[in-house]
């Protein structure tokens, strides 16, 4: 029957088994008790209860065997069983502490396995009422009292416990062993201490099988011999798993060869170069940086990751880019820094462990704290600024030698003394100096400008700024005021303001003489015009009265033509006169421009004939927007330059659309000019030929009139020659819209261009 007594009940056996379960209460005990010295706050507690639940179930045989009564063996035999199932999960619990799994503060796990503890605590503890766990039935002709007065019977339900169990114990050993290996560790004395606690299941089938052995279970034993060969065998590692908890920062272990061992810490995230394929490697190959740093000793390890490599970095004091020999050396503001601490985990271990603590912005900061310095002296010596440093309540610190200077005084007559009772103000501006001071302490940036009178009677100007340093917390600890004298730019400015006053004025004298020369032209040639109509007129009067080409007849004429050269030249002056003056008004409104130009054209016709010259009109479709006189006066001018100039040829004007302007264009194969003169053409009084030998008569007054009455239209003007090869004006005006210009012609007129010859 299962459960059967051992063959031979004696007092030997007996005796054998108590002392046995004596013995490993102690062990465990005393490796709850060992246990207390592990430095990790989370190994250590996890292994005092692993251990002391140990000791607790082998105390619980101890007390089964001594008891007498079939309650009380039945209560010891079942708290063995609730307090053997709870040091599964305080194994696995140490198993992801010493791992670094961090399972056993997942809250969904703890959930899980407190579940699964109340379940199985309750089949047990329900057992007398059910009977599916296991039985006590009295040992038939057997003695009675002690252990074998009684036969434990184990039901199905047990064994599934026990499977489960060993299940869960077999988890937390994977992870161990795993643990073990990445960081090369010894991971024999653990298989072999797993073999020894595997041994106990043999037992407890031996006993189920056969009288050989008590069919109670035989664990705890196990337990304890794992306990205390767990603790000589790898109290070392424990050591490892303390620090990489307590300092809480990334780490590596490094063993015997300086090979590494471990990674903790998440070092793999801030070390790129780092993965579990490094383990087992020396560290000199895989971070020779940092092997180096180790090896001498040094504080700081600096280095440089690109590209998932490790790569050397300049010290901060050279900040040059790399050359082509030394690319890969990364300049000192693209480094990392890390500072390494290298703690041995005991006397004769062959590790250690590093951890390194990434100091890159406190680097950071104090290199912009020496740069700052740097600066700060850089400005504090510089000659021509005035500089010093105040306390919070405005009480000098420091001062530079130029703003000694400035006041002839030394450095015994201005620190420790306020601000404004300085020699720098006078007593009506110290108040002023004292608020503005206490603004700045409160935080504020304040500029200020101020006269001072220097101890040679000079006055002079100073501009600053008092401006607040800041402690880490915020806090104004000192305050900085720089200034410079800007006496002589305030001297330059005060000059510059003078001439520009002066050359506005001037502008504004020489518009006014310029609106007074064009008023008095325009009234000169009224009263010019008024006298010359007359002259005009009786000459034709004489003309028509005399017959015959000679005599009278022929000084009649020639009258009534320098009458009329005169008229032109008046009317052209008259025009310029009042462009200039402002007192010719061009409204622009849509126009045709090609009909404008046919009639203008026609009108020049006989004078083209007169001259043998072809007159020809290519009208295209071109719209304008333009003030019809105005557009009169270029026309007309244009035109009677381009026959004036040529004394054979043709004359061809053009009108067309050109990128949303109306184009007028004018060509003659006249004398033309030397372009280097064209563009003065436009300017009022100039000619082609200049001077008293000049061939062809004028004022040069018509260009000028043309380029004043096109721009105010707002157009442009321009013109392309060539000496001997004739000329080409080319007036642009803006374009008018197609319904507009269509509204300002006869509807009926065709639309497309057309080439017509009006003269020749």
């Amino acid at each position: 029957m299962i459960g059967s007594l051992i063959e031979a009940s004696t007092p030997l056996t007996y005796t054998g088994y108590l002392l046995a379960f004596v013995a490993a209460t102690a062990a465990c005990l005393g490796a709850a008790w060992r246990a207390r010295s592990i430095p990790s706050p989370e190994t250590r507690q996890a292994l005092t209860w692993f251990f002391s639940g140990s000791a607790a179930w082998a105390g619980a045989y101890v007390g089964f065997l001594l008891v007498g009564s079939a309650f009380e063996k039945h209560l010891f035999y079942q708290l063995s069983l609730i307090v053997g199932f709870g040091t599964v999960f305080a194994w696995l619990w140490f198993c992801s502490a010493y791992s670094g799994r961090g399972l056993h503060r997942n809250r969904r796990v703890q959930q899980f396995a407190f579940a699964v503890y109340v379940i199985v605590t309750a089949l047990k503890v329900t057992n007398p009422l059910h009977g599916l766990y296991y039985g006590l039935e009295p040992a038939g002709g057997g003695p009675t009292g002690g252990a074998f007065g009684l036969v434990v019977t184990h039901e199905t339900l047990y064994w599934v416990v026990m499977a489960v169990a060993y299940a869960l114990s077999a988890a937390g050993y994977l992870m161990i062993f795993e643990f073990l290996l990445e960081a090369e560790a010894k991971v024999l004395p653990l298989g072999v201490l797993t073999g020894l606690t595997a041994l106990p299941a043999v037992f407890n089938v031996i006993g189920h099988v056969q009288p050989a052995l008590l069919d109670i279970t035989h664990e705890p034993l196990g337990v304890a011999v794992f306990a205390v060969g767990l603790l000589f065998a790898y109290e070392t590692q424990f050591s490892v798993v303390q620090l990489t908890g307590s300092v809480g920062e990334p780490n590596l272990t490094i063993g015997r060869e300086g090979r590494i061992r471990g990674l903790g810490g998440g070092i793999k995230e801030i070390i790129p170069p780092l993965s579990e394929e490094d383990l087992g490697r020396p560290l000199r190959e895989v971070l020779p940086g940092l092997g180096e740093t180790i090896r001498r000793g040094e504080p700081a390890w600096r280095a440089g990751f690109e590209k998932g490599e490790a790569q050397e970095c300049q010290e901060d004091r050279a900040m040059t880019a790399p050359t082509q020999s030394d690319a890969s050396v990364r300049p000192a503001e693209h480094c990392r820094y890390f500072r390494v601490i290298q703690t041995s985990l005991g006397q004769g271990m062959d590790a250690q462990t590093v951890v390194l603590s990434d100091i890159t912005e406190q680097k950071r900061r104090e290199r912009e704290l020496r740069e700052s310095e740097r600066r700060f002296q850089a400005m504090l010596n510089d000659p021509n600024i005035l500089a010093g440093v105040l306390a919070p309540d405005g009480t000098f610190q420091k001062v530079n030698d130029t703003a000694l200077g400035y006041i002839e005084a030394t450095r015994a007559d201005v620190l420790g003394r306020p601000f404004w009772e300085t020699p720098w103000w006078d007593t009506e501006n110290r108040s002023a100096v004292r608020e503005k001071v206490e603004r700045v302490a409160e935080g504020e940036y304040v500029r200020f400008e101020a006269e001072h009178v220097r101890p040679d009677g000079e006055a002079r100007t100073v501009t600053g700024i008092m401006r607040p340093v800041t402690g880490e917390e915020g806090e104004v600890v000192s305050i900085f005021v720089t200034a410079r004298d800007i006496t002589e730019r305030k001297r330059k400015a005060r000059r510059l303001k003078e001439a520009k006053e002066q050359a506005e004025l001037s502008k504004l004298e020489a518009e006014e003489a310029s609106r007074m020369k064009s008023a008095m032209l325009a009234n000169m040639s009224h009263e010019i015009r008024t006298p010359l109509t007359g002259i005009i007129g009786f000459a034709e009067a004489i003309g028509d009265e005399i017959d015959g080409d000679g005599g009278v007849a022929h000084f009649a004429d020639l009258i009534e033509d320098s009458g009329r050269r005169l008229l032109d030249t008046l009317d052209a002056v008259l025009n310029l006169s009042k462009l200039e003056a402002g007192q010719m008004t061009l409204a622009s409104r849509p126009i045709d421009l090609a009909d404008q130009a046919r009639q203008v054209a026609r009108e020049f016709a006989a004078e083209a004939d007169e001259s043998g010259l072809a007159l020809e009109v290519e009208a295209e479709e071109a719209g304008a927007r333009a003030d019809e006189g105005g557009l009169q006066i270029v026309l007309q001018n244009l035109l009677s330059n381009a026959i004036k100039y040529t004394e054979e040829g043709t004359v061809q004007v053009r009108t067309y659309r050109e990128d949303g302007e109306a184009v007028l264009q004018i060509e003659d194969t006249g004398i033309g000019m030397d372009p280097a003169v064209a563009e003065s053409l436009f300017e009022p009084f100039r000619q082609g030929s200049e001077g008293l030998s000049r061939e062809y008569e004028g004022t040069g007054i018509g260009l000028a009139v043309t380029k004043k009455a096109t721009e105010q239209m707002g157009g442009s003007i321009d013109v392309e020659t060539e000496k001997g090869e004739g000329s080409t004006f080319t007036a642009r005006l803006p374009a008018a819209d197609r319904k507009a210009k269509r509204s300002a012609t006869d509807p009926n007129e065709k639309k497309t261009g057309r080439s017509d010859r009006v003269g020749g």
